[in-house]
């Protein structure tokens, strides 16, 4: 299993090296989120221009294969009830190798309250419009389309969202 595992992780690597791409490359912090369109897994499309309406939106970028996105799974669900319908949209993209069959699996094994979207055909597209390196990839995305944060650890959102309400 580990082995498979490891392997994955060195084929994502290596495919991302091979097209220039590094951990500081992609949509920054400044800069406009790329748009995309994606299936919830009710085959139902969001667009993240729709999103944005209600707020600023978390994307996170995972994979059921990933052991941090895996062990971030309290703190997703925390955040989406702490802050879902007050001015900010939890979404998990998922970007693994595994088929929708997998991820549904997994979304009811281990009750994902939050927004999940999953297109495989979208999956290397979106992977390199926002020039994924790794699971877990968070950012953060303002109702006007600009990126406030990008990494891979959960930002201050207390903060962001203070910062936005202070400037309206």
């Amino acid at each position: 299993m580990f082995n498979i595992i490891a392997r994955t992780c060195l084929i994502l690597v290596l495919g991302l090296s091979a097209t220039n791409v590094s951990a500081t490359t992609g949509p920054r912090v400044g800069q406009s989120a790329p748009d995309f369109t994606l299936t919830d897994l009710q085959q139902k499309p969001h667009s993240l221009a729709e999103l944005r309406k209600d707020g600023h939106v978390l994307l996170v970028f995972w994979s059921t294969k990933c052991h941090v996105c895996h062990a971030m799974i309290p703190q997703f669900k925390q955040i989406h009830k702490k802050y879902g319908g007050k001015g900010l949209t939890f979404v998990a993209i998922n970007v693994g190798y595994e088929d929708k069959d997998d991820v549904d699996d997994y979304v009811f094994e281990f009750l994902l309250d939050y927004l999940v979207l999953n297109e495989d055909s979208k999956k290397a597209q979106i992977a390199q419009d926002y020039r994924l390196v790794g699971t877990p990839t968070i950012q953060l995305i303002a109702p006007d389309g600009i990126v406030k944060f990008r990494g891979h650890r959960i930002p201050d959102l207390d903060t962001y969202l203070a910062d936005a309400n202070n400037d309206q």
